[in-house]
């Protein structure tokens, strides 16, 4: 699964956070995080930024990448 190697997932879950409380956070909208939480798209560098530096770098945009790959993989 997917979203067990995405790091945005690992962090709503060990947070208990959902996408609005999440996509707040960064500033951007709860269907972008959805997006980036499953896979199914990359953020932009710019919200790369910003997630890595709410993330104190926990969440980097290798770590995107990763995911991604991973869920291209199974389409």
């Amino acid at each position: 699964m997917i979203k067990s190697v995405n790091k945005i997932y690992q962090r709503l879950k060990k947070e208990n956070l959902n996408y609005k409380q999440v996509a707040n956070q960064i500033g951007c909208t709860r269907v972008s995080v959805y997006h980036w939480a499953s896979g199914a798209t990359r953020p932009s560098a710019k919200w790369t930024s910003v997630i890595g530096e709410i993330t104190a770098g926990s969440v980097l945009a290798n770590d995107h990448q990763k995911a991604y790959m991973l869920a291209s993989e199974d389409t």
